[in-house]
């Protein structure tokens, strides 16, 4: 009877480490799931932040048009060249965006296998 406890405490020890391991794990899981959503939320607001930016001084020159003169051939040309730079300031935005999604889904998928071998 006595090597029976001796063999269920043992048996309890090993289950309490192994619990104990996959409970590190998912807290370490946890931890960088955390980290991976305050990034891709920082990065949200500063790639609004971007967007507002550009559009509001696409709202100043547009209600700024009788100053910039696009009744003539130079002033219509320096505009298009100001919304072109405009466009290239929201494409990178976007672009931004775009790595920063795959660099993410990156993370949640290494997290999901993490997640997913603690569970087993």
């Amino acid at each position: 009877m006595a090597e029976q406890a001796g063999l269920s405490i043992g048996a309890i020890g090993e289950k309490q480490v192994a619990l104990s391991t996959q409970h590190a794990a998912i807290a370490d899981a946890d931890r960088a799931l955390a980290e991976a959503l305050a990034a891709a939320h920082a990065a949200t607001v500063e790639g609004a932040r971007r967007l507002d930016a550009i559009g509001a001084e696409i709202d100043r020159a547009v209600g700024n048009q009788a100053a910039l003169g696009l009744d003539t051939g130079v002033g219509a040309r320096e505009f298009q060249k100001f919304l072109l730079a405009k466009q290239r300031e929201i494409l990178a935005v976007v672009s931004d965006a775009s790595e920063l999604d795959c660099a993410a889904k990156a993370v949640l998928d290494k997290l999901s296998e993490r997640y997913n071998f603690s569970a087993g």
